[in-house]
């Protein structure tokens, strides 16, 4: 029984040589960026869930879940953020650090729930 070597295809950029590696079964996937929340998703996965991650690695279908809750976390995070602002509406808009502080805060709570509801769920 002899094993044939895999067989990589390169692209160079600057003068380096990557290998285009796929991971996906669509290869769409595999060149979009991931995306902050997907990348929270992926890695609490891969920490968490090992398992589970193997499976979805070996079966080729990692990446389409991955990049759907970056979608929804980041949906999500613009309903809430705005949501938070019209009950609690800026005091002084003319205060830039006020307003920039107020603002930040809603973004931090808004992303708190985001993790709760979107990122650590289990897929």
């Amino acid at each position: 029984m002899s094993m044939k070597p895999m067989e990589l295809s390169y692209q160079e950029v600057q003068g380096i040589y990557h290998p285009q590696i796929q991971v996906s079964r669509e290869e769409s996937y595999d060149k979009k960026p991931l995306g902050k929340y997907g990348q929270m998703a992926l890695n609490y996965l891969k920490e968490e869930h090992i398992n589970r991650y193997n499976y979805l690695v070996t079966e080729g279908i990692l990446l389409p879940p991955m990049h759907q809750v970056n979608e929804e976390a980041w949906e999500r995070m613009e309903k809430l953020q705005d949501q938070m602002l019209q009950e609690e509406p800026i005091q002084d808009p003319t205060n830039t650090y006020q307003t920039y502080h107020h603002r930040e805060m809603i973004r931090m709570r808004a992303e708190e729930i985001v993790l709760q509801e979107i990122i650590f769920k289990e897929r």
